[in-house]
């Protein structure tokens, strides 16, 4: 589990002041961070720092994500947009993706996710990959993604990099058939045909959500693939 930059945590206690000194102490509670000596007079500053620091000390990871996780949520539901874009981006330059989920109520919930799978032993923890794979039910991509890193970890790079590729040819033709009205024949070697749908010849920018994608913004990134099918390309463009 990849530990959490000084960087980041500067970012952290800058966007918790937004919270009352209250409200930080029962995160700080809940999380697990809370030494139970809070500085006096109140200091958000202070509150928040000393027990981040002494975590980042311990390598007591999963208490600082928990107390990053409660406070995301308290900065969506007071609409803290540019604070949580702030803290979204210290994160994933950190290798943490930190995704939204609609809970049982009709609200937001917030979970944190690494970037990437340990190298050995593999992760117990799901990755935000694997999370948007299954969210999106492209279950055969996920499928041969899991066994790629499976076998990357057991240093059989050859039967990694083939179970890498499928993934990816996988994923284009399901990114092309919820997009662009590709029609899945169940056949091998479609990723071709698929990423002929996924981007516009010639096209300009800007790229627009759910659109193939211009040649000159991003298009160009698959068309070049197509002669070596190492095919190359992003969920989150779509």
């Amino acid at each position: 589990m990849n530990l959490l930059s000084t960087k980041t945590l500067g970012v952290i206690i800058e966007v918790a002041n937004e919270c009352s000194a209250s409200e930080l102490k029962n995160m700080l509670m809940v999380s697990g961070l809370s030494d139970g000596n809070p500085p006096r007079p109140d200091n958000k500053y202070e509150i928040v720092r000393r027990p981040l620091l002494a975590a980042h000390e311990m390598e007591a990871h999963r208490d600082m994500l928990e107390f990053v996780r409660l406070v995301s949520e308290w900065l969506h539901r007071y609409r803290r947009t540019k604070e949580l874009d702030a803290l979204r981006e210290a994160l994933r330059s950190d290798g943490y993706e930190l995704q939204t989920e609609v809970n049982g109520h009709g609200g937001s919930a917030y979970r944190l996710l690494p970037s990437e799978p340990e190298v050995a032993p593999l992760a117990p923890e799901i990755t935000a990959l694997e999370a948007e794979l299954v969210a999106r039910g492209y279950t055969d991509a996920l499928g041969h993604y899991r066994l790629a890193v499976k076998h990357f970890a057991e240093q059989d790079h050859a039967s990694s990099n083939g179970q890498l590729r499928a993934s990816l040819e996988s994923l284009i033709v399901n990114l092309a058939v919820d997009h662009t009205g590709c029609v899945d024949n169940s056949q091998a070697n479609q990723g071709g045909s698929a990423i002929k749908t996924l981007y516009v010849e010639g096209g300009r920018p800007p790229a627009a959500l759910g659109q193939p994608l211009p040649e000159r913004d991003g298009g160009a990134m698959l068309s070049c693939q197509l002669p070596c099918r190492a095919w190359k390309t992003s969920s989150h463009r779509w």
